[in-house]
């Protein structure tokens, strides 16, 4: 198992002791430490480099206390038990002060959890106002028989944004709502599928669209390999320019 422990720094724990103590491959954890990073629940974490049973070396994040116990809560619950342990011997290691109890700790996990919880309500609240504030301008405007061959709905533009620039397309919705330059849409079109219901859908020119993820792109600002940081979005996100 893997340690990062620094005189007077906090301690942590990589992501590949985690992996371990789940009995979960490394890179799947990687993966959910990213997922949740994305959406906020947790911190980014740095990243090291650590030697692994077979003296290769390989990249790991670097987990912090309470951001340890969300991950185990969305990966394996079932496993708090061993985290708690293993948090007690990382800080007997550090010489810390004073140590939590394990029922202080798990305490401490369940609210965490909580506040996990109230996050994700709020995270959806807030989206449900922005869909609601979207279906009021679809109806104030004119609803177009067929989507112009210049322009796209969102469902496309999330593809073609995404192939250009190897955005998610979570960056993309980001970018689409909260960025001050966003284009207005070009309209609202009917939907003519048999089982639509007459619903509708908004739609973009794609030339105003392309400009604004190329000025989105020049602003970003590169952490390290494909990762970047944006104001206009939330955590840090992988793009891949293509030359």
């Amino acid at each position: 198992m893997n340690l990062l422990v620094k005189m007077n720094a906090p301690v942590t724990m990589s992501s590949q002791e985690i992996a371990d103590l789940l009995e979960k491959r490394h890179d799947k954890v990687k993966q959910s430490i990213e997922r949740l990073a994305e959406r906020g629940i947790i911190q980014h974490p740095p990243m090291g480099e650590v030697k692994n049973h077979l003296g290769q070396t390989v990249e790991v994040y670097q987990i912090g206390k309470r951001d340890s116990y969300v991950i185990v809560a969305q990966l394996s619950p079932e496993f708090t038990a061993r985290l708690v342990d293993r948090w007690q011997e990382l800080e007997q290691t550090a010489a810390s002060p004073r140590l939590l109890t394990t029922t202080e700790t798990l305490i401490q996990m369940l609210q965490l959890q909580a506040e996990v919880e109230r996050r994700q309500m709020e995270h959806e609240e807030r989206l449900t106002v922005i869909d609601e504030k979207v279906d009021r301008i679809e109806t104030a405007q004119t609803v177009m028989s067929a989507c112009p061959s210049n322009a796209e709905s969102i469902t496309h533009l999330r593809e073609r944004i995404g192939k250009m620039f190897g955005l998610s397309a979570s960056t993309v919705d980001q970018v689409m709502r909260q960025s001050p330059y966003t284009p207005k849409p070009a309209g609202v079109v009917r939907n003519n599928h048999v089982d639509a219901d007459n619903s509708t859908y908004t739609v973009w020119w794609k030339k105003d669209v392309t400009a604004l993820f190329n000025r989105f792109a020049d602003e970003c600002k590169q952490l390290s390999g494909q990762f970047y940081t944006h104001p206009f979005v939330a955590s840090r996100f992988k793009m891949a320019l293509k030359d």
